[in-house]
């Protein structure tokens, strides 16, 4: 993650800003960790320190105080404790509710009372007193001291609080009857919560200055009601600039499609912070065991796998089940997102990169220890898709009607890309997802490469009119090209990056691929 952050800083040309981090140290001194080195000296107090590395405390005080507290004041903040009582957390006039609503309560009963009402309620009472102090003589009701204290408007407003507001509480509708919250079980209770945050971030008319943390959203919730929970988090996390949460349940990790994860582990005395990328679960995982020499905490990699596949399992035997697909990269992920993006939602479709074949293998053969015991019930569906490698990873697969195990191979008899069972025939050639997309579409991204890879141009002029078959077909390369096409998606980001351009030209005018369309079948067919 550090090298991606550092490549897109590097790739951005900016010559009038600079980037630095700013936070406060304990003892209330702004802090730019790293950053705080000479060259920030002389572009901030000139060339003539020369003896100074670093800025010192005045200087910082003096130059970034005001900046942090602009800064932190540009934002608001909602914190949900994990014992936060939920009958007190939805009332109206709590500042939480009102940061969520994105208005102050005195302002919309500003709205509502506007101070012109208040001078004419002033009036109107002003001139009741005055009759009746004509009528007493002698006797007049009046305010201690000479000068006479009129309603204001935050009395007025604290009023209708009172009143009108405070005696309102929560509740949520059950047929055809309403029901406190506090009626509700604790795992309902908890529901509430998030359910009316997001609620409210939607009614909100800008959500960019808002940063909301939670701490364990999944508390007292039963697991089959964790999934609902978490992806409502993910959508509360689209409707505002950064959402965070504490949580003991790794469970989540497979349905929440984009995001990061830190895990904190504790050893010999010192705590570590471990990383992971949601959007490639898998792939991330690995790729911290490997950063940490396999020291990754073994809990880490067991709660990686089972929970995993516990999410799965439990998520397909909902009476509104979810759909997974399960596969190897996330290019593959990217493709199938685009293909897919019409089902996703009605269909609750999950699409999971796992890091390669054999971890998909991994996958499957867990998957169906598990599904064993709850065939009968089960109602979504789990697909996994591989490649067709030079080294191919084969394993034995039943014949399930929800969890089936698919392999992309090209056919040359036919001119297609066929899905068969992983287990199955033919076994070559060599097949990979973009050898298996919509050739025009293909080329036209490709072409897009050109003028930073001048190696494809050996490629793309030998080409005059691709058809609309499979990439492997429809170029009809030579394996000298093939081999100039395999290194360009070898370097760097290529393949991603590839998968993100062709991804935005997928439109109803391009054919979709056969086997694409076979999947979606899979799903869509009851």
């Amino acid at each position: 993650m550090f090298q991606e952050q550092r490549n897109s800083l590097i790739n951005t040309k900016n010559q009038s800003s600079l980037l630095i981090p700013l936070g406060l140290s304990y003892d209330e001194v702004p802090n730019l960790s790293i950053f705080n080195t000479k060259k920030l000296v002389e572009k901030i107090k000139g060339s003539t320190e020369e003896n100074f590395t670093q800025l010192q405390d005045e200087d910082l005080k003096k130059f970034f105080r005001q900046l942090h507290e602009e800064i932190k004041n540009t934002f608001e903040y909602i914190y949900i404790p994990k014992d936060i009582e939920p009958e007190n957390f939805t009332q109206l006039e709590t500042q939480e509710i009102q940061a969520l609503m994105g208005e102050d309560l005195n302002e919309i009963l500003e709205k509502c009372v506007p101070q012109k009402k208040i001078q004419d309620i002033n009036t109107n009472l002003k001139d009741f007193i005055d009759s009746l102090s004509n009528t007493l003589g002698e006797y007049s009701f009046r305010t201690t001291g000479q000068r006479q204290v009129n309603l204001r408007k935050n009395d007025v407003y604290k009023l209708i609080i009172d009143a009108y507001f405070k005696i309102r509480k929560l509740h949520k509708k059950e047929g055809e009857n309403w029901l406190e919250l506090n009626v509700l079980s604790s795992g309902e209770k908890q529901k509430a919560i998030i359910e009316v945050a997001f609620q409210f971030l939607t009614y909100r008319s800008s959500n960019d200055n808002l940063i909301i943390a939670i701490d364990e959203p999944e508390s007292s919730l039963h697991m089959s009601a964790c999934y609902e929970q978490f992806n409502k988090l993910f959508e509360i996390s689209k409707l505002c600039s950064q959402l965070l949460f504490a949580t003991h349940w790794y469970g989540f990790i497979p349905t929440v499609q984009d995001g990061y994860v830190s895990v904190i582990s504790k050893k010999a005395n010192q705590h570590e912070f471990d990383l992971v990328n949601i959007g490639r679960y898998r792939e991330s995982i690995k790729q911290v065991v490997r950063e940490s020499k396999g020291k990754l905490p073994y809990d880490i990699r067991l709660k990686s796998i089972n929970d995993f596949v516990q999410s799965i399992i439990t998520s397909i035997l909902l009476e509104k089940p979810y759909n997974w697909l399960i596969c190897e990269g996330s290019s593959e992920k990217m493709y199938f997102e685009a293909y897919f993006a019409d089902i996703r939602n009605d269909k609750k479709l999950r699409i999971i990169p796992v890091g390669g074949a054999s971890e998909v293998k991994k996958i499957y053969n867990n998957l169906q220890v598990a599904y064993e015991d709850f065939k009968q019930e089960i109602k979504g569906k789990v697909i996994l898709i591989s490649d067709t490698d030079r080294q191919l990873v084969q394993y034995p697969i039943r014949n399930e009607k929800n969890l089936v195990c698919y392999r992309i191979v090209n056919n040359e008899s036919t001119r297609k890309t066929d899905l068969v069972k992983i287990d199955s025939n033919p076994v070559s050639p060599k097949t990979e997802i973009e050898d298996s997309l919509n050739g025009v579409v293909f080329f036209e991204t490709l072409k897009e490469f050109e003028s930073a890879y001048p190696e494809l141009s050996d490629i793309i002029q030998g080409i005059n009119h691709p058809t609309e078959e499979e990439t492997y077909f429809s170029l009809d390369l030579s394996p000298s090209k093939q081999k100039i096409l395999e290194y360009f998606f070898d370097k760097n980001n290529n393949k991603f990056e590839f998968a993100e351009k062709y991804s935005q030209k997928i439109s109803s005018k391009y054919k979709t691929p056969e086997w694409i369309e076979k999947i979606r079948k899979l799903y869509t067919d009851d």
